[in-house]
């Protein structure tokens, strides 16, 4: 059965890595577009995927149309298709945005077109490491059933799982990839920062506490974050709690205590209720009062 053919409007980390990742996997690609010519031009040159420097013609060249722009542009895109009339009934309209529903589409079935939305969840620092980590990833789908289901099996053929998340609760799901991936590389800006002191530069503490890292991650993957908690809260050592507290420069602090607060809830009924209580106390405190 011959796959539809897609079409890709804005071809940036993810546009790109989606282009070639359906490519790969038999989809035929029959345009894209890019914010600038020399991107659009460049991509085809090395993919000899067609390139189109208008959005509207671009579209009506294929059966499922993603929009992988960010949301601020993504408005913009959707008007010039709505004004452009080329949108038809068979057509299958997805966008990429994290914090919106497929809904936000909803214009474009003036023409029978079906709308939907096709969210990976993964972080895309360059297009090469997008294309990798594509496969395995988690897309959150909703819309139009003809949507879903062409959202679906293209995420499944692309080495996917489908996740539903209700429309109503996308910004909350968004929410929850903010703290996984972008509050992970804070948090880690912060380890390495204090971790500096003892290196000649910051690149050399991260190099340090990556492994550290990687086994935790490993340690959740097989175990669950329940279990893979270690270190003195799930200990109940109050003591170390304090020592840490006090050590801590002011600018951690807050960042030490609110996720300590979690890592005491994570712990559950493990800690005695004595040492529970004591380093709730500590977490909870001035820094003042240490």
């Amino acid at each position: 059965m011959q796959k539809p053919a897609i079409v890709i409007l804005g071809v940036g980390r993810l546009g790109s890595a989606l282009a070639c990742l359906a490519r790969d996997y038999g989809y035929p690609l029959t345009a894209i577009t890019a914010g600038h010519r020399e991107t659009a031009v460049a991509f085809s040159e090395a993919t000899s995927i067609p390139a189109y420097f208008d959005n509207v013609e671009a579209a009506a060249q294929g059966d499922i149309i993603l929009i992988t722009v960010s949301d601020r542009i993504l408005p913009v895109v959707l008007e010039e298709l709505i004004a452009g009339k080329r949108l038809r009934s068979g057509q299958v309209l997805l966008h990429t945005s994290g914090v919106l529903a497929g809904e936000a589409l909803a214009a474009a079935r003036q023409f029978g077109t079906s709308v939907g939305s096709m969210h990976p969840l993964q972080s895309f620092a360059d297009i090469e490491t997008a294309r990798r980590n594509l496969s395995g990833s988690a897309f959150a789908i909703d819309g139009d059933p003809e949507a879903v289901a062409a959202a679906s099996r293209l995420a499944i053929d692309l080495g996917g799982k489908l996740l539903r998340v209700p429309p109503e609760e996308r910004v909350l799901y968004h929410a929850a990839a903010c703290i996984a991936s972008n509050y992970l590389v804070a948090l880690l800006h912060v380890a390495e920062k204090l971790l500096a002191r003892w290196t000649t530069e910051d690149k050399e503490a991260l190099q340090a506490l990556l492994p550290l890292v990687a086994g935790t991650l490993r340690n959740v993957a097989q175990q669950g974050t329940s279990a893979a908690l270690t270190g003195p809260i799930i200990r109940g050592d109050a003591s170390t709690v304090g020592q840490h507290l006090k050590a801590l420069p002011q600018d951690f602090l807050n960042v030490y205590q609110i996720l300590g607060q979690e890592a005491l809830k994570l712990s559950g009924d493990r800690i005695p209720v004595a040492e529970r209580e004591a380093i709730a106390s500590l977490l909870s405190a001035d820094k003042k009062n240490h």
